[in-house]
């Protein structure tokens, strides 16, 4: 039997992104796995945790809600304080809720970490079991590592939103300590949230693993059709979401795959219906913004199909 301890991080705004998140673990699960899941709770209802444990009709989980104080958070600057730039974009503070794991999972060696907009495909089993050896973490480069090294004057960028965290050496290394120090003295250099003070902070004592494990889907100028089709995690990073921009795409119908097994499904119709005619452009941001904020809305649709036929592909 295999056990996997997996976390998430989240308020009420998420639900659906993890009932989705959640049921493709389950769905992609081995029948002798043992699956326990940490929810860091950013202020959850009631009738938000019930729908979660709803999920064990499909297999029967483990989950444990653990209550978090926002105000423990107050020096972590938020992306969308930043500029005009960043205003609508979706990132908020309960990302920085992991800085705490280690004292929120006392009893764990070490825990999944997946944000909520995270498709998995397949076992777990070889990343949970990366030998971390005397690392903080296992991570994937983020698809801007280069320019986002740059700028932090770092060797190498990742993405964090998939991470196999190694507690007892966040504990012995009192990273919690230093990731809130970091944050605080450097609020005004600090873009990219809880992932800029992590790859600070964290450096090099981060396991670089394949890219396969967090496929940053629609963040590539190239994307790879063998890693987009047979990636293990599927990463839906960026604006490009189908809850934010629907639009005609195999991978969206993925994502709807998953919904369908959730109290979300009535949302299928309504994302479709969009994908299939207008869809007014509210949500902008990404590589394509400036495709998007010039089109007409008559013409959304065939915007966002440019945009897909136009892609560069490789063979992976």
């Amino acid at each position: 039997m295999q056990e996997y301890n997996i976390c998430y991080s989240l308020d009420s705004a998420y639900m659906e992104q993890l009932n989705v998140s959640i049921v493709s673990i389950l769905k992609n699960a081995e029948a002798e796995d043992n699956i326990n899941f940490y929810i860091l709770d950013g202020g959850l209802t009631n009738k938000d945790k019930n729908e979660i444990k709803l999920l064990k009709n499909i297999k029967t989980f483990n989950i444990k809600f653990i209550p978090v104080n926002k105000e423990d958070f107050a020096v972590c600057p938020l992306l969308k304080d930043k500029d005009s730039e960043h205003k609508n974009y979706h990132v908020s503070l309960p990302t920085y809720y992991r800085f705490k794991l280690p004292d929120f999972l006392k009893d764990l060696d070490k825990v999944l970490y997946f944000d909520c907009d995270v498709i998995v495909r397949s076992s777990l089993k070889k990343l949970y079991n990366t030998n971390l050896k005397d690392k903080a973490a296992a991570m994937v480069l983020d698809v801007e590592s280069k320019k986002e090294a740059k700028r932090l004057n770092l060797k190498n960028y990742y993405n964090a939103g998939v991470m196999l965290i190694n507690l007892d050496f966040w504990r012995k290394n009192k990273t919690e300590e230093k990731l809130f120090k970091f944050t605080e003295d450097n609020k005004e250099t600090i873009l990219w949230q809880d992932q800029d003070v992590i790859n600070c902070v964290l450096a090099d004592k981060i396991v670089n693993i394949s890219k396969y494990w967090n496929y940053q889907y629609f963040l590539y100028d190239n994307i790879e059709k063998d890693m987009l089709s047979e990636c293990g995690v599927l990463h839906l990073a960026g604006r490009f979401k189908p809850w934010l921009l629907p639009f005609e795409n195999f991978v969206y119908d993925e994502y709807y795959y998953y919904l369908s097994f959730t109290v979300y499904s009535n949302k299928i119709l309504e994302y479709k219906q969009k994908a299939a005619g207008k869809f007014l452009k509210g949500h902008i941001g990404g590589n394509n913004a400036n495709i998007l904020i010039t089109a007409a809305d008559e013409d959304i649709q065939n915007v966002y199909n440019s945009i897909t036929n136009n892609y560069k592909y490789t063979d992976g």
